[in-house]
């Protein structure tokens, strides 16, 4: 009988120990879900399709010196309620001075709220001093402005 009563005991003294940990587990959790980053929601600043919204405009670098490189970005962010679709591949005209990079975006599509990055690095060279207006046209989908355009300007020195 003696097993008997040490088996009991060795039984119910796991209990307290499958409690704790359990209770750890739940703990855990609760507070795993209480602190998770909740998604905000997003209202529109335009309804009845996408809207095109920018940083700025114009950029004027200013003067530059010659065979350094510029970084240069703007963001671009969906405020309409309906997905803002980049129709084409962003795109450079040249207005005065020459040599325009290829400019890259980070995405082509940008649901309601979204927003994305055109970047390009900008470097003349000797040859190409003097003063630059670029165009940086964004063809998309809204229907206010389907070829959104940014200005560049700048003044490559010695």
């Amino acid at each position: 009988m003696s097993s008997k009563k040490k088996a009991r005991k060795t039984t119910k003294s796991k209990w307290p120990l499958f409690l704790a940990i359990g209770g750890i587990i739940v703990l855990g959790i609760v507070l795993f879900v209480a602190f998770q980053k909740k998604a905000v929601p997003y209202t529109p600043e335009t309804t009845g399709g996408p809207s095109l919204q920018t940083n700025q405009q114009t950029v004027d670098l200013g003067n530059e010196k010659l065979g350094s490189t510029v970084q240069v970005s703007f963001t671009l962010k969906n405020v309409g309620d309906q997905p803002l679709v980049f129709t084409k591949i962003p795109y450079i005209e040249v207005v005065e001075g020459c040599c325009p990079p290829t400019p890259t975006i980070g995405s082509m599509t940008l649901q309601p709220g979204e927003t994305t990055t055109v970047s390009f690095p900008l470097m003349m060279h000797a040859s190409m001093g003097g003063k630059h207006d670029l165009r940086v046209h964004i063809p998309n989908n809204d229907p206010k402005n389907k070829d959104f355009e940014f200005k560049l300007l700048s003044n490559w020195i010695e």
